[in-house]
């Protein structure tokens, strides 16, 4: 040791974690910062330091606690641990509501490996650009592909840094690797483009005015970060370039995107669709894809569906822009879509026949929602909570200091209605019905927690409360979106047979029945004999054959399917349901 190094390495040791905390600083999503090339690997303290945040030092602790000691031990499996450390500890400094303000979700080597492997396919690589290369896992990921000439952006120098020593354990040194803002840079265009970037609304005022300015797509109602990203990569790779993104599904069905799949069709081909399920542990909700686009000019192509690596029915270009306002369903085999049009066939949409809408928003359920029953003069409430199938179990709540909120109250009192719970998220069995509606009766008002219809026919209304609750509405549902909120908007979309509009009394009458022992617990034999029986008359009214009827149960109940294909067919064999379906298929070839 030199002059003394030993008595002062603890002083030293701790200014060079001082260091290491000031570079480690998180900016916000757009920031305007300087750009330029990422910070050296032993950065001085520096003026111009990101402004201070709670994820100081985490690229420190994660070299010193990832990586084992002495190079000779080194790997490339260090690279994951390196990486896989740092987003521990800023998740860690970031909390729960940090990260989602944030928008941040890392991605796990195996899930990065699968992206590339799938871009892979429409793209010979090059020259390869992640713009929001966060710790590096998709670059590490296209390292161990067999790509070298690598980029990267992001806006968090420390991320940056532990990308730069990832590469290297990976066997890549001449990465390029920016900090600044991928929004606004403008890097020299990549042959390809891998990347899972922020997720959630772009909040900041100004910041919505750039980007709607920037890219039009996005005009028109809230602005998705990822949305922008799933734009901006467009106009980061050269024409017949290909982008890959790992994002939210959502885009593809929501109302309010419909600009955004236009833009995307006018400046590409959209190659993949891969449902990748629900990977973050942190965002256990988002289901997310791998989709690739083709810059063009480049040859028109159907887009390859997948769900995992089960290949589902391919979307042609032609079906992709009939349908680009309305929203694409894309995650359906041939069987399933077979099923989706058949139910469309014979049938009107909900909201054509009914009132469909939110519940009450009251703006601040802590003041203006009592836990207790109505006084004289209150109102009761009902909310999520109190929704069982086919029942409503009250928890007693009341309105209090409302008087502003009169109006809506007024729109809802005196009418009777079925109550869907909007927020579906307490079931991971593939037989969790996400339409669960129950009755709610014209005394109480509905909370925003749920969904409601409503019209003025008692027997239809009934008879629409089985319906929602039947294994093949559920399933057509689940078909057309992924979203764990039911959104009024794809309420109104659900067919309704012309059947039910004619005879609402095959239904209403085992919806009361059903509704009559619902919640007791020495009912449920009863109560799932009694489901099977509305699944029966449904399938019935819809005069689905029996192929698509057993699409329907397969796809629902996964391995329960033969078990309950058997009670189906014994319920099929009532002459009520077996009557109604020939007469169906005689008025229909009248």
């Amino acid at each position: 040791m030199r002059g003394g190094g030993g008595r002062h390495a603890p002083a030293r040791k701790r200014r060079a974690h001082a260091r290491d905390r000031r570079a480690a600083r998180l900016p916000a999503h757009g920031a305007r910062r300087a750009s330029g090339g990422d910070p050296p690997s032993r950065p001085r303290a520096r003026r111009r330091a990101a402004a201070p945040s709670r994820g100081d030092g985490a690229a420190a602790r994660a070299e010193q606690e990832a990586l084992p000691q002495g190079k000779a031990r080194l790997s490339a499996a260090d690279a994951d641990a390196l990486i896989r450390k740092f987003e521990e500890e800023k998740a860690r400094a970031l909390g729960r509501a940090g990260r989602r303000s944030a928008g941040v979700y890392y991605t796990p080597p195996e899930l990065a490996a699968q992206v590339v492997e799938i871009a892979l396919r429409h793209s010979p690589g090059g020259a390869v650009l992640d713009p929001c290369a966060g710790a590096g896992a998709f670059l590490v990921a296209a390292a161990r592909a067999g790509l070298r000439d690598l980029r990267g952006i992001d806006l968090d120098g420390a991320a940056l840094r532990v990308a730069r020593r990832a590469l290297r354990l990976s066997g890549v040194e001449s990465a390029r690797l920016q900090r600044g803002d991928a929004l606004r840079l403008q890097p020299p265009p990549a042959d390809l483009l891998i990347s899972n970037p922020p997720y959630g609304h772009v909040e900041g005022a100004g910041e919505r005015r750039f980007l709607a300015r920037a890219l039009p797509g996005l005009r028109g109602g809230e602005i998705d970060r990822y949305a922008a990203f799933l734009l901006r990569s467009l106009q980061l790779v050269r024409p017949g370039g290909a982008a890959a993104l790992l994002i939210p599904d959502t885009w593809m069905f929501l109302a309010r995107a419909g600009a955004l799949r236009s833009a995307v069709l006018e400046q590409a081909e959209v190659a993949a669709l891969v449902d990748l399920g629900k990977p973050f542990a942190a965002a256990k909700d988002t289901r997310v894809q791998a989709v690739v686009l083709v810059r063009r000019p480049c040859r028109r192509r159907a887009a390859r569906v997948l769900r995992g690596t089960r290949q589902l029915a391919p979307l042609s270009r032609e079906e992709l822009e009939r349908t680009a306002r309305a929203g694409w369903f894309a995650y359906r085999s041939r069987e399933e879509r077979a099923l989706c049009r058949a139910m469309e066939a014979s049938s009107v949409p909900l909201g054509s026949i009914c009132e469909v809408g939110y519940g009450m928003r009251t703006g601040d359920n802590a003041r203006h929602v009592a836990r207790r029953s109505p006084l004289a003069g209150e109102v009761g409430l009902a909310g999520g909570e109190d929704v069982l199938p086919f029942a409503l179990r009250w928890r007693p709540k009341a309105l209090i200091d409302g008087r502003h909120l009169q109006p809506l109250v007024e729109r809802q009192l005196g009418r009777a209605r079925v109550a869907i719970q909007r927020i579906r998220t307490n079931s991971s069995a593939p037989w969790a019905r996400w339409l669960e509606a129950a009755p709610v009766p014209p005394s109480l008002v509905c909370l925003d927690s749920l969904s409601t219809i409503s019209c003025a026919e008692e027997e239809r209304l009934w008879a629409l409360l089985a319906l929602l609750s039947s294994v093949a509405m559920n399933r057509y549902h689940r078909l057309r979106t992924t979203d764990v909120n039911v959104k009024p908007s794809a309420l109104r979309e659900l067919p309704v047979p012309g059947a039910l509009l004619r005879e609402p009394w095959r239904l209403s009458g085992l919806a009361r029945e059903r509704a009559a022992i619902a919640g007791m617990s020495d009912s449920l034999a009863a109560c799932h004999l009694l489901d099977r029986r509305i699944d029966a008359q449904v399938y019935a009214l819809f005069a689905l054959p029996p192929e698509l009827r057993k699409a329907s149960e397969r796809g629902f109940w996964a391995e329960r399917f033969p078990e309950e294909l058997r009670l189906l067919e014994q319920a099929m064999s009532d002459p009520s349901a077996t009557v109604a379906s020939t007469t169906d298929r005689e008025e229909e070839i009248a």
